[in-house]
């Protein structure tokens, strides 16, 4: 059965999240046949070892037989195997002997629990096959099994399991499309693997990590995925939007017609954060960004999108300014501390920070942030207005006024790229009766789930 599952990728950009960092092509064709069996590189701690240790005390040995394992014997030893590369080859060994050599440099070198269970390696335990891989005398682990048992190990990883079951099933389907996109676009190709276990494409822990309800909202939701125009779409998420999604293009530039900007619906405990920043330590982010502005003297917002996520700051100095946009208004204070969680934000003291709308319940007032309140069988408003006793303002976070002193604090909310589905934002809303196919109709605007 082929791999290829999408066809004609087409251009790339940089994607950063706290779940997704990848540079990611752009597939625009319609989805395939899934492949049977799907490759996953172990490279967070099993990639370029000089050995690798199988726990198993008794394990089959053989190799890739066209995408099947095809055994050829099975070893038994107490103290389990370590495998080794050996004059080019992978080589197992027992109690410093030994014990099987793959002597077939031209087919993947495979192992499998010979009882049926899972292959353990290290602090780690797998479903299926675990391939290992030489190259220049050391060996990388690829863990080859179905896609759907991938994913067993991908949702306890990237959801909370104790979320609400239509959270789980809207998380099930958004990794297995995001899966089956990255799977084409060949990132990995020429290690040998389809995709790799880290947030590069999306975390996996294999069998250890597994949850009985996460694995639930697999099998709920078994082979179905997200597409726009017939095409598997390209289905990021992030843990915290703190009020509004943005759209892809304010972050990543390209523009994707089912990543749109959307109000929160009752986002379940939304990350809130706040950092303090000194003029010493603004310079140094500039510095560290190719600027030269002398020494920093103050900072603003100086722009913000229609839903108030941040757009562009400046940084002023006693030679010049200099301004970020897009993740770089995260991302550039990185050196000084860390990159923001989000771009949700505003600076304390200088204006624009989150609006706080009144509203009368006929025995009283009720105030707070507007994406704290919720409509009844409907989502919240894209734009919302205040009347001020002299004309209509839109409720978004204004851009602030250029603060000094010996240093800012940035208060924010969220946490994360912002694109997307907000992972909060889905157990918000199923807390709120919505149904897995509301919550990703409504995070990926314009999509056929099938």
């Amino acid at each position: 059965m082929s791999r290829r599952i999408l066809v004609n990728a087409t251009g790339t950009f940089l994607l950063l999240a706290v779940f997704v960092t990848a540079v990611l092509a752009f597939p625009g064709a319609v989805l395939a046949d899934m492949p049977s069996t799907i490759r996953i590189g172990l490279t967070r701690d099993l990639a370029n070892r000089d050995s690798i240790h199988i726990s198993n005390t008794h394990i089959s040995a053989g190799y890739d037989s066209g995408g099947s394992f095809a055994v050829v014997t099975s070893l038994q030893a107490a103290g389990g195997f370590t495998a080794r590369v050996a004059g080019g080859v992978v080589v197992l060994y027992s109690g410093g002997q030994q014990v099987f050599t793959f002597d077939d440099a031209s087919r993947g070198a495979q192992v499998a629990c010979a009882t049926g269970g899972t292959v353990r390696l290290g602090d780690y335990s797998y479903r299926g096959v675990i391939e290992l891989r030489p190259s220049g005398g050391r060996l990388t682990a690829i863990n080859v099994l179905c896609p759907e048992e991938y994913l067993y190990g991908v949702l306890p990883v990237e959801m909370t399991h104790t979320f609400h079951i239509n959270a789980l099933k809207a998380q099930a389907i958004a990794s297995r499309t995001f899966m089956a996109y990255r799977m084409n676009d060949g990132g990995h190709r020429h290690q040998g693997f389809d995709l790799c276990d880290t947030t590069h494409c999306q975390s996996y822990r294999g069998a250890g990590r597994e949850q009985e309800s996460t694995s639930l909202a697999v099998e709920l939701t078994r082979g179905q995925m997200m597409f726009y125009n017939n095409t598997v779409i390209l289905a990021v998420y992030f843990a915290s939007c703190g009020g509004a999604t943005d759209y892809a293009e304010n972050v990543w530039g390209q523009p994707r017609p089912y990543l749109r900007a959307v109000r929160s619906v009752g986002e379940h405990n939304p990350s809130e954060w706040t950092r303090t920043f000194t003029m010493a330590q603004l310079t140094t982010a500039v510095n560290s960004a190719g600027g030269n502005i002398g020494t920093a003297t103050g900072m603003s917002v100086s722009r913000v999108s229609p839903l108030g996520r941040v757009q562009e700051i400046t940084v002023y100095g006693t030679s010049g300014q200099w301004r970020a946009s897009g993740e770089a208004t995260r991302t550039l204070f990185a050196p000084v501390g860390g990159s923001l969680m989000s771009r949700n934000f505003y600076i304390a003291g200088a204006g624009g920070g989150p609006a706080v709308v009144s509203v009368t319940d006929g025995r009283g007032v009720v105030s707070g942030g507007l994406t704290g309140f919720n409509l009844r069988g409907g989502v919240l408003p894209q734009t919302a207005y205040v009347f001020d006793g002299t004309a209509l303002r839109r409720l978004d976070a204004a851009p602030a006024q250029v603060v000094t002193g010996s240093s800012v604090t940035i208060n924010g909310r969220g946490w994360g790229h912002g694109v997307g589905m907000s992972q909060r934002g889905a157990i918000g809303m199923a807390l709120l009766g919505y149904s897995y196919r509301e919550i990703l109709l409504h995070y990926y605007t314009g999509v056929e789930i099938r």
